[in-house]
């Protein structure tokens, strides 16, 4: 769900952004603009968004699994034009597709791996909550649990910009009072 907010600080809650369970860590999210065309200005924003230890792992597990698919795709194409050049047009061509089929499957293990290590209320296996971006005081979040953008966005009521009719149901189903009784934590940028 998409959710802006207009400030300079928010009140994340003191849930997991993945399962909900009590946080013991957090995750960095942050997002980056550049302006400028000869002298290039670059620009980041982070926020530390709570979760929990089994959640980051999970989250991990999976990033590796993207990082190596995209690094064994990429050899797996080298060594069959390799081998194309060098040897045989065609066994380079069989070798090559034979290697990216093997990543393929490697990577879907590893995705299979980092999705067994989740917790039945564990929203996805990949990040739960992203930022998208700002302009000026609007930040822009996508958030995957809907009990975690509820809890945002009861904590930041006085904030919350742009809503979308998702949203606005999503608040009056909770009566503008998020269903978990945790107090909130404070995380800056």
């Amino acid at each position: 769900m998409r959710v802006d907010v207009s400030g300079q600080r928010f009140v994340f809650p003191s849930e997991c952004a993945c399962c909900g369970a009590t946080p013991d860590s957090a995750l960095t999210i942050s997002a980056s603009r550049s302006r400028g065309s000869k002298v290039v200005h670059t620009e980041t924003k982070s926020w530390d968004v709570p979760y929990c230890t089994d959640c980051i792992e999970h989250l991990r597990a999976s990033q590796a699994a993207g990082s190596f698919a995209r690094l064994f795709t990429f050899l797996s194409v080298l060594l069959g034009v390799l081998i194309g050049f060098g040897v045989n047009p065609y066994l380079g061509a069989a070798i090559g597709i034979l290697a990216v089929v093997g990543t393929v499957m490697v990577y879907g293990k590893k995705r299979d791996q980092a999705r067994a290590e989740c917790d039945a209320n564990c929203v996805n296996v990949d990040a739960a909550i992203a930022y998208l971006g700002w302009y000026g005081t609007l930040h822009k979040f996508e958030i995957g649990s809907q009990q975690f953008a509820c809890d945002f966005m009861t904590a930041n009521q006085n904030k919350l910009v742009n809503l979308s009719s998702e949203a606005r149901s999503l608040l009056s189903a909770s009566g503008s009072q998020g269903s978990r009784s945790r107090s909130p934590h404070r995380y800056v940028s």
